[in-house]
């Protein structure tokens, strides 16, 4: 792969290019393993994994960092290995700490080994937010506050943002992460 997808929209159009000559299967085959991995569709009423990885990378600005791309469009490849039926419904528990495990080899395909720590990071803490008590006037702990000062998390939020974006159904994940950027305005002002 060529080192000038140094933008989202860069790496979108290499994706496109692929989908057209029909290679993305061979050079992802981690994204093609969501084709027809269900999820609830209470959250999910896009459908499977697979199109949902693909609203997600569409929602991606092009002027994003290419990290934010590729986290948004491998952020759900632990699903094809991690998805059950339990209690009633589909879940996917762990898939974000599987999906980063599978990071560096793809990345390494792609010929972007370089990217491959930072891009395997956003994979893994993706679904951080289901965790964190947001609320309304709820102050971030100290633990919130430490991780939210990695250099990444900005761009984990984006990746966040565009998972959001590409989800249909009841989910909170917008509301959640735009409450979470309110706060961190709120805290920066005092």
């Amino acid at each position: 792969m060529p080192s000038t997808a140094t933008t989202a929209r860069r790496c979108r159009e290499l994706i496109e290019s692929w989908l057209a000559d029909g290679s993305f299967d061979a050079m992802l085959p981690e994204v093609t393993r969501l084709r027809g991995v269900p999820q609830p569709e209470q959250y999910h009423a896009e459908g499977d994994a697979y199109t949902h990885t693909l609203l997600a990378a569409d929602a991606v600005p092009g002027g994003a960092d290419a990290r934010v791309f590729w986290g948004v469009l491998l952020h759900d490849i632990g699903k094809a290995e991690t998805t059950a039926f339990i209690k009633g419904r589909w879940r996917s528990w762990g898939h974000a700490e599987a999906g980063a495990q599978l990071v560096p080899a793809a990345m390494e395909r792609l010929g972007l080994g370089d990217l491959a720590a930072d891009v395997a990071w956003l994979v893994k803490h993706h679904t951080f937010h289901f965790s964190w008590n947001l609320a309304p006037g709820v102050r971030l702990s100290r633990h919130q506050r430490r991780f939210m000062e990695h250099p990444l998390f900005p761009l984990l939020l984006q990746v966040c943002d565009a998972d959001a974006v590409g989800s249909r159904g009841g989910s909170d994940k917008g509301m959640k992460i735009g409450l979470l950027v309110d706060m961190l305005l709120d805290e920066a002002k005092g």
